[in-house]
């Protein structure tokens, strides 16, 4: 009975039901940087305390398609703060083409990481090759589990892309999606400098 009395509350001040959603997103963000945290302080353990890097018997893992993916991640954040500024703007046809472009590019990640598990696999890195090449694995797994999270997030949007749901209302969900999305290019960029780079 409490339960839908607050649910029809919410439904009665969009007010409320904005601030219950980001409170929501917020949360889930600050236990998905816990988790990914969490990895990076047990990668950080085994980097610094090892005395050769790469580990013996592995070969420093080429950037071409680690920067690649980096490209795309970071270009698709570019493009949803695009979609962001013309649907706030009632920018329809503007705004579709930042959408689209977004969601293709996500899905482009996703090929993009397909192709680098696929070439570490060619070249002999499997996951019980090594700790590193575990944590290399698990790392850009769950990230792309994350990812493909965000992609149907994205297309949950396009009933409100298509203007079947109402444009005020649809507001905070787009807001909060976009959070999710920058989030997830955040957590890339990191990965990149930290596995790849150094």
């Amino acid at each position: 009975m409490s339960g839908t009395m607050v649910n029809q509350e919410l439904r009665l001040d969009p007010a409320k039901a904005k601030l219950s959603s980001s409170i929501a997103m917020i949360m889930a963000l600050i236990s998905f940087s816990m988790l990914f945290a969490t990895l990076m302080l047990g990668y950080f353990a085994f980097r610094f305390t090892s005395e050769v890097w790469p580990p013996l018997g592995m070969e420093r893992i080429t950037l071409g398609l680690p920067t690649m993916s980096t490209a795309i991640i970071l270009i698709s954040s570019l493009f949803y703060l695009g979609f962001e500024s013309s649907f706030i703007q009632k920018e329809a046809k503007k705004s579709k083409l930042y959408f689209y472009s977004t969601l293709a590019l996500g899905c482009l990640f996703m090929f993009a990481q397909t192709m680098l598990w696929s070439k570490l696999r060619s070249e002999g890195i499997f996951t019980g090759t090594s700790v590193f090449a575990s944590m290399i694995y698990a790392f850009t797994w769950i990230h792309a589990a994350h990812v493909l999270g965000g992609i149907i997030a994205l297309l949950f949007l396009l009933p409100t892309i298509s203007g079947k749901r109402d444009h005020d209302k649809s507001l905070s969900l787009v807001q909060n999606v976009g959070q999710y999305w920058h989030f997830l290019g955040i957590v890339w960029l990191i990965m990149y400098f930290s596995l790849f780079v150094f």
